[in-house]
């Protein structure tokens, strides 16, 4: 009895085991690995990708070029300022000529088409005419160019306005203030100014301006 009671239990553990077998056959044999696919891009998506790159090139070029003349403005404005503070320098503390402070150093300017793009710095070395260039009479010091195009445009006060033709601003030691010498008032008439702006305008159109100060102030504004 006990010997088929053994073989029963065999058999029925050999079922078992095939049963699990079987089950996990078919559980493994189950399982799904999907498979996945790159996709690129299709020729109408390039063509836009293309096309919008291009647009943004186009205006970053074009605003560059703006930006450039903005700043090439902006730093001949301020090389006049420092030109002007240059001759404040000289005339009130450290440039002398033949041995004695005696001179006024200055700047002249003109928006005249034939110097409109230069800034001369002179010492007024005729005392009968103090504060006004005299070409010929006084001495040139130095001629500075305004570059890539750029001109005076024009010439303002605080008590003629705009439209003066030229512009002398000279200092003398040992007084820091600024003598200024526009065209109205050089002639003769007039009163005097209690400011200068000298505006400085690019090719294309834009403009900056430097004020001198009757107190010898002086300031870039755009």
């Amino acid at each position: 009895m006990k010997t088929k009671e053994m073989q029963i239990n065999n058999s029925e553990i050999q079922d078992s085991g095939s049963k699990i077998q079987g089950n996990c056959k078919s559980s493994h044999t189950s399982y799904f690995i999907p498979h996945t696919f790159s996709r690129g891009f299709t020729l109408v998506e390039l063509i836009v990708s293309i096309s919008i790159f291009a647009i943004m090139t186009a205006l970053v070029v074009a605003k560059y070029g703006t930006f450039n003349q903005s700043v090439l403005l902006t730093n001949l404005a301020y090389d006049m300022a420092l030109t002007i503070r240059t001759a404040q320098t000289y005339g009130v503390s450290v440039k002398q000529e033949g041995g004695a402070f005696t001179n006024a150093y200055g700047i002249f300017v003109s928006n005249d088409t034939s110097i409109n793009s230069q800034v001369i710095f002179f010492s007024d070395s005729d005392l009968g005419s103090e504060g006004f260039y005299a070409s010929g009479a006084d001495q040139l010091v130095n001629t500075y160019a305004l570059k890539r195009g750029a001109i005076i445009k024009d010439i303002c006060t605080d008590t003629a306005g705009c439209g003066e033709g030229e512009a002398h601003i000279t200092f003398k030691r040992p007084d820091p203030d600024a003598i200024i010498c526009v065209a109205s008032f050089c002639a003769g008439g007039g009163t005097e100014p209690g400011y200068v702006r000298l505006i400085i305008a690019g090719t294309d159109g834009s403009t900056r301006s430097v004020l001198v100060r009757k107190n010898g102030q002086i300031s870039v504004e755009e």
